[in-house]
């Protein structure tokens, strides 16, 4: 087990796994880190949020990625999914849903920009399954429920255990997706990604699904290893992190790109393209 933090990335035999904690809450999502310890009771919601300066963003600027991990669901995948036997078992969801209000848009922007093929999620105390097709419509894939975890075999195969917990897909109010700003901007992959999130890991909910995913390696035994271009960028970015409510912007992009190129080639020239994590 490996604990990937607010965001993370490493490869297993080649594979790489993105994961992106927290939860989406607008009010939260552009401020910086500034919670310390010991916290007050006007930290405890906070804490648990996703933030915009050094993660999301981050992971956007990925080449690509296998299999994402996240807490909360992609913005609108209910409605590439069965959306109505969802409502059926989650009442409740549907006036997010109709609002857009349901899962988080930044991860919808992720998915969106490195087309992973596996998407695992949590959160909703729900098994969900959906197909999203990267640039098409959504679709009705059967229903299904999630948390999160990365085992890996010996013989080279990802397990993932996830955890989680339902009529009509609403007439959209514009796009069925509606995506974010620079959806235009997207790079190759798949043309489709499977989501799943599974129930709570209590009794007779279904919290646990076996898949195998081929790995491009055959490290005998398998190896764990850090992720040479996310740590270049998380170096190139490290001094935008801010630890105070008031958050720093990333530079854009022409700025930022060659300072990416830079510390990933210092990454790989003083830690190496594949450093085992166990070392």
């Amino acid at each position: 087990m490996y604990y990937l933090g607010a965001a993370g990335v490493v490869q297993f035999n080649g594979i790489r796994i993105a994961g992106l904690s927290g939860i989406y809450k607008e009010r939260d999502y552009k401020i910086g880190h500034y919670e310390r310890l010991p916290y007050d009771q006007s930290d405890f919601i906070p804490i648990f949020t996703s933030r915009e300066p050094n993660e999301l963003t981050q992971i956007i600027k990925l080449s690509s990625v296998d299999i994402c991990l996240s807490h909360d669901w992609p913005q609108y995948i209910e409605r590439h999914g069965n959306y109505n036997d969802l409502m059926r078992r989650k009442p409740h969801f549907r006036p997010d849903s109709e609002t857009g209000k349901l899962g988080s848009p930044p991860l919808l922007e992720v998915l969106k920009k490195v087309k992973p093929s596996r998407w695992f999620s949590g959160h909703m105390h729900c098994k969900f399954e959906a197909t999203f097709r990267h640039g098409g419509s959504p679709t009705t894939a059967e229903a299904s429920s999630s948390g999160s975890a990365v085992t890996a075999t010996s013989r080279g195969v990802i397990q993932i255990g996830l955890e989680r917990e339902e009529e009509s897909v609403p007439e959209s109010k514009g796009s069925s997706e509606q995506p974010s700003s620079s959806t235009n901007q997207s790079r190759p992959g798949p043309s489709e990604t499977k989501f799943l999130a599974l129930d709570q890991c209590l009794p007779k909910r279904d919290y646990l699904e076996i898949i195998d995913f081929p790995a491009p390696l055959n490290d005998d035994p398998p190896r764990f290893t850090f992720d040479a271009e996310w740590l270049g960028i998380v170096r190139a970015t490290h001094q935008y992190f801010s630890r105070t409510k008031r958050e720093k912007p990333l530079p854009p992009d022409k700025v930022l790109r060659p300072l990416i190129e830079k510390n990933i080639r210092w990454v790989k020239e003083n830690v190496g393209e594949s450093k085992d994590i166990t070392d």
